[in-house]
């Protein structure tokens, strides 16, 4: 009786140690995975941001010849 329990004891602490191993390495990957996708919105929000600014210059030029 003690020798099932201890077997199952080892087949537990095997199983716990097996999942936490790879939910480690899971979690992990979901990270790198959500950092490379905050760089790729910052990037477009920082395009955006500078098509937004060159429009404005380019409608803003042509009033400035305009007043000159």
């Amino acid at each position: 009786m003690i020798l099932a329990l201890e077997v199952l004891g080892v087949l537990t602490m095997c199983t716990i140690m097996f999942v936490s191993i790879w939910g480690f390495i899971i979690m992990k990957q979901m990270l790198s995975q959500l950092k490379y996708r905050n760089y790729l919105v910052e990037k477009l929000t920082q395009y955006m941001y500078f098509l937004t600014k060159k429009d404005d210059g380019s409608l803003t030029k042509p009033d400035n010849n305009k007043k000159e």
